[in-house]
C-alpha cells in the first residue's frame, strides 16, 4: 500500500494535479510513448496492480466465474468481490470496457464459427494448428483471456 501525506491539499490543487496528470497521460499518440511515461511514473508493482484491477473488471463484465478469475489473475476472492461492487457503481471504466467486451464477443463468435467450419481432422487442414486453435478458443471461452 502506498503512503500519502496526512496533510490534505486544497480541492483546487487536486483539480490542477489531475488536469496535469490527464495532459501527461492522455495526450500520448502512441503506445510506446504511453508506456515510457507509465514506466517512469509507476513502480513495477503499481503497474501490475493497476493492470490486475482492470482485467478483474473486464472479466467480471464477461461474466467469468469468481474462482476462475482468482485462479487466472492470481488474486483473492475478496479482491474480485470488491471490484464487482466497484463495478456496479462505476461510470468511468465500465463504459470504456463495454465496447471492448462487445468487440471481443463478436471476435469469439467468429472464431467459434471458423472452428466449426474447419475443425481438426478435416481434409486439407493443418491438424496441429487446428487443435491449437480449438484449445485456444476453449481456454478463451472459459477463462476470458
Amino acid at each position: 500500500m502506498t503512503r500519502i501525506s496526512k496533510y490534505r491539499l486544497k480541492e483546487s490543487v487536486y483539480e490542477k494535479l489531475f488536469t496535469l496528470l490527464f495532459e501527461v497521460l492522455a495526450k500520448k499518440t502512441s503506445k510506446e510513448d504511453f508506456n515510457k511515461v507509465l514506466i517512469e511514473l509507476l513502480s513495477p508493482v503499481e503497474r501490475i496492480m493497476i493492470a490486475k484491477r482492470i482485467i478483474i473488471i473486464f472479466l467480471l463484465m464477461k461474466k467469468i466465474d469468481y474462482y476462475t478469475i482468482c485462479d487466472v489473475v492470481k488474486v483473492s476472492s475478496s479482491t474480485v468481490s470488491k471490484f464487482h461492487f466497484v463495478m456496479e457503481k462505476s461510470d468511468g471504466i465500465v463504459p470504456a470496457l463495454k465496447n471492448l467486451v462487445r468487440n471481443e464477443k463478436i471476435a469469439l463468435f467468429l472464431q467459434g464459427l471458423y472452428n466449426e467450419l474447419f475443425p481438426p481432422g478435416t481434409y486439407g487442414i493443418n491438424w496441429k494448428s487446428a487443435w491449437e486453435r480449438k484449445f485456444d478458443y476453449e481456454r478463451t471461452k472459459s477463462e476470458g483471456i
